[in-house]
Order: C-alpha cells, then structure tokens, then sequence
C-alpha cells in the first residue's frame, strides 16, 4: 500500500515517527508533501528535508516537492527539484485563487515535467475559488491533478457550503449526499483529475452517506488515491503534546475495504493508481 499524503514535521513529527505510522497498516511506501510556508509559516516542510528522508529512506518514502508560486524562482526551483528526483509538485497550500497567473505557470511546467500536482482546497484560505478550477482543468489538460482538502470533499455533495461568512457554514457537511457534486462530475470528465482520500475531509466524505460512497468508489476506482495526512506517530492515534486521537488510516482502511466494490478496486485505490500515477 502506499499512503499518498504525509508531512515531516507535523506536529512535530520526525522522520522515524513517520515511518512508524505506515507499520501497523502494512504501508510500503509513502508520498512527502513539502510546503514552502512561505503563507504558511507554522506548515513549512523544506523539499530539502524531504528530499534527505527518500535518500535515506529510498524505498519507504517518495519525495515531492513544493514552493511559493510568488517568488521570483520558482520555474527554476521546481526545475531543480525535478532533476534531483522530486516525483510531483505539493502539497500546493497557498493563500491565492486557484487559477492566480502565478500558480498557472506552475501548472504548466509540471505538465511538461511529468509532475503531478496536489492541491489543498478551502474557502476563504487556500486555493480558495474553487469553482474556478474547472477552468484550470480545461485548459491545463496535460497536467495531473489531484484535489485534497475541506472544499474539494465538501463538493462531492450538490449544495455544499460555500460561504464561510455564512451563520450555518461548515467545512466539514454531513448526512446525505445529493447527486451532481462538483467533485464527482469533474472526476467524470476530466482524465487529468485524481481525489486525494485524506485527513478528516476525505474521511469525512467516506463515512456521510455510505451508499453514495459505494457508488463513488465504483465510479472512480481508476482515480482516488488512499492518503492519511495523519499526524499520529505510531498508527494508533499517538498525537504527541495533543491529546490522543484517532489515526486516519485506522479509519479509513476498513471503511474502503467494507465499502469498495472489488477487490481489484481495493488495490487500485490503496496502491496501484498510485504507482501507475507515479511511474513506479
């Protein structure tokens, strides 16, 4: 198995302690997402740091890279990370709409690079239009995408909220799902797209309405990604000075095993569109 989405550095987290969230859950291998922090300080994760831990850890964890579409070198930094082996671009975490001129510069290059590109959606915070995306898949239709995040889950669902000003608003909407999300149409129609199932949106969106997840995993079992984005230390909910909580993949794992049509669909997700996205 691999797990698409897991940071160095979150909550403290060591590259050893990362390691040691894969064992109880039979993970071979796992995805580092840097962020340049540049917008987000307290979330910063140096592709360097990245880049040491796979070299050291060649085949456990695979390496992406990332920065701060605003600086001016950013073309030659994600240049740079590609020739040093970088095997995609993100986690993409920026404080700018989605299709900002910076960033759609940045989506080219990785499409001509073979870099695919992992987004975290939120209203009001980070990529944060996210209507406009289906724009930016039009017109970057050689580029990989794979969205992650509150408001790329809280779409699978027609109606999700959208204004976070509003007095009802969530990030995280339960109960039913209504048919004709974004979320779900965009996987339908564009080959370049991909779902990142973690964290507690991904979980979220898998436990709210579990016929529609059936169906869901029908539909996409050749585009979703199994991913955790978990900060525990040990795959048992070890949070380190946080209070102890639940680990995402103990969660997860079991709801796609009881919730996936087949067993060949099982593997697609937790593993085999991983490797074929990543050409390993």
């Amino acid at each position: 198995m691999i797990d698409f989405h897991q940071h160095i550095g979150h909550m403290g987290r060591t590259v050893e302690q990362t390691l040691a969230h894969q064992v109880p859950h039979g993970v071979r291998q796992s995805v580092l997402l840097p962020i340049d922090g540049t917008s987000t300080p307290a979330e910063r994760f140096p592709f360097e740091v990245a880049l040491a831990a796979a070299a050291e850890h060649p085949h456990r964890l695979i390496p992406f890279c990332h920065v701060d579409p605003r600086r001016a070198d950013a073309l030659d930094v994600i240049r740079h990370a590609h020739r040093a082996g970088a095997k995609g671009f993100g986690e993409h975490k920026v404080r700018l709409p989605v299709d900002a001129p910076e960033s759609l510069a940045i989506y080219r290059l990785c499409g001509e690079l073979g870099l695919p590109v992992l987004l975290h959606f939120e209203y009001l915070n980070y990529n944060f239009n996210f209507e406009a995306f289906e724009g930016v898949l039009r017109a970057h239709s050689d580029t990989i995408f794979i969205g992650h995040a509150q408001a790329w889950w809280a779409n699978v669902s027609a109606g999700a909220p959208r204004d976070p000003g509003a007095p009802d608003y969530t990030a995280y909407p339960k109960g039913p799902v209504q048919p004709g999300g974004l979320t779900d149409r965009w996987l339908e129609r564009f080959p370049n797209l991909y779902g990142d199932l973690s964290a507690g949106s991904g979980l979220g969106a898998l436990t709210r309405d579990p016929e529609f997840t059936r169906g869901f995993l029908q539909r996409h079992q050749t585009r979703l990604l199994w991913a955790t984005d978990c900060p525990c230390r040990d795959g048992a909910g070890d949070w380190g000075e946080a209070a102890p909580r639940e680990c995402f993949a103990a969660r997860s794992l079991p709801l796609l095993r009881d919730l996936a049509p087949s067993p060949e669909a099982l593997e697609l997700i937790t593993g085999g569109n991983a490797r074929r996205l990543l050409g390993l």
